[in-house]
């Protein structure tokens, strides 16, 4: 994915704020913290900030679902409660609640968002 320089500018602006957030380099009692502190200090923060933005897009395409039709027969399905998923990526986990419906005449339920 290639970002603009726009997007990079700003995307620096929130690392600077985060760096404001968790702190500089020392322990609160003065001791220097040591490079595999500060590395997992930033892969956590890396790790949270992927998660959460994950969480946001894969919610922004739930609501903009394609039409709740049925793949099989086409005719526009019963809304059943959201479903509940959890996918463990390679930065944490993502929970959201995906739109299902169900087919009377194929008796089926079905996710549009999988298609």
């Amino acid at each position: 994915m290639g970002l603009s320089m726009e997007k990079r500018k700003r995307l620096q602006e929130l690392v600077s704020e985060a760096k404001k957030i968790v702190g500089g380099c020392l322990h609160p009692d003065g001791r220097p913290m040591t490079f595999a502190e500060l590395e997992d200090e930033c892969i956590e923060l890396g790790d949270l900030f992927t998660a959460e933005l994950l969480l946001e897009r894969v919610t922004e395409r739930e609501a903009n679902a394609p039409s709740p039709c049925c793949p099989s027969c086409g005719r526009v399905g019963e809304r059943l409660p959201d479903e509940p998923r959890i996918i463990e990526t390679d930065r944490g986990e993502v929970g959201w609640k995906e739109p299902a419906y169900y087919c009377n005449c194929c008796r089926q339920s079905f996710f549009p968002s999988l298609r």
